[in-house]
């Protein structure tokens, strides 16, 4: 292709982030950016970001996906998200096998719910990594917006790849012994989330497993809030419109579980705020909300 072409087909898509409507168109950008950088120089390279104002680890996992072969053997199963696309990435080969056939990675996935994935299966397998300290050393003062501004994209890096970012403060509060804890009642509220959530999973239609990308029992433990909720609606709303159905038992077993599997302080208490929310428009499910809201979210 020549370069004039070649930059016009790029441009666009970098420029508006938007690299692809699926993983193939994805991955046909990510071919596109390798021909680029194949064939100009790094000098030419670093011009061409700047004017699609790219960020060049942005480019840069974009060439990453490009080399992964693996990805091109699973193109029907891939998210069309590049962040998603990435995480998959990082994965190992069994974890990919794992993931598609246990109906996680989905053309619907979002990276959070792959990573989330990821991490929790490496835990089961004892392949958990020990917190890495890191010193960040200001050669001169800073003031408190460019901290903050710092901070947050630290911050959205480390999510990229299921980490997070923690203070020196909060470091050395945490305690092994509370981890252990924790991922015991995670434990305890996927077996009953499953329990309670089975009679559904059976009553779903083929297509219906197909399209939310449920093939198995466990799959539902990586689904959205709002996706359980309509799928562990009671049968009498069978033929309910979405929103306008009534939820069960599981649905409030499973805001405790994504409760306690995020460290995030605010979509903590969003989770609390929409039990208590239900608590007054479903009453028949006051008592267990009060009870589940006691026991595993601290009131």
């Amino acid at each position: 292709m020549d370069d004039q072409a070649l930059r016009y087909k790029l441009t666009i898509p970098l420029i508006e982030k938007d690299y692809g409507n699926s993983a193939a168109e994805v991955l046909r950008t990510c071919a596109l950016v390798a021909e680029y950088a194949h064939e100009h120089t790094p000098d030419q390279i670093k011009a061409f970001q700047k004017k699609v104002a790219i960020n060049p680890q942005v480019w840069s996992r974009l060439l990453a996906l490009h080399r992964d072969e693996r990805l091109k053997k699973h193109t029907e199963h891939l998210p069309p998200s590049y962040t998603a696309l990435y995480a998959i990435h990082r994965m190992k080969d069994e974890e990919i096998d794992a993931a598609v056939q246990q109906g996680v990675i989905t053309p619907t996935a979002s990276s959070h719910t792959i990573l989330v994935w990821a991490k929790q299966n490496r835990q089961r397998a004892g392949e958990t990594v020990p917190p890495w300290r890191c010193l960040i050393v200001f050669e001169q003062e800073i003031e408190k917006k460019d901290l903050s501004a710092m901070r947050f994209r630290i911050n959205e890096i480390t999510r990229e790849y299921g980490a997070r970012l923690v203070s020196e403060i909060d470091y050395i509060q945490e305690d092994p012994a509370v981890d252990n804890q924790k991922k015991q009642i995670i434990e305890e509220l996927e077996s009953k989330v499953l329990e309670l959530a089975k009679p559904f999973y059976e009553r779903m239609t083929e297509r219906e497993r197909s399209n939310s990308g449920v093939q198995e029992l466990e799959n539902l433990l990586h689904l959205d809030v709002m996706t359980f909720g309509w799928i562990t609606r009671p049968d009498a709303d069978l033929n309910a419109k979405a929103m306008r159905h009534g939820y069960t038992p599981a649905y409030v077993y499973k805001f405790a579980l994504e409760f306690q599997k995020t460290d995030s302080r605010s979509q903590r208490f969003n989770y609390k705020r929409r039990l208590k929310d239900l608590a007054v428009k479903q009453p028949d499910l006051k008592n267990l909300i009060d009870d589940v809201l006691e026991t595993y979210m601290g009131r």
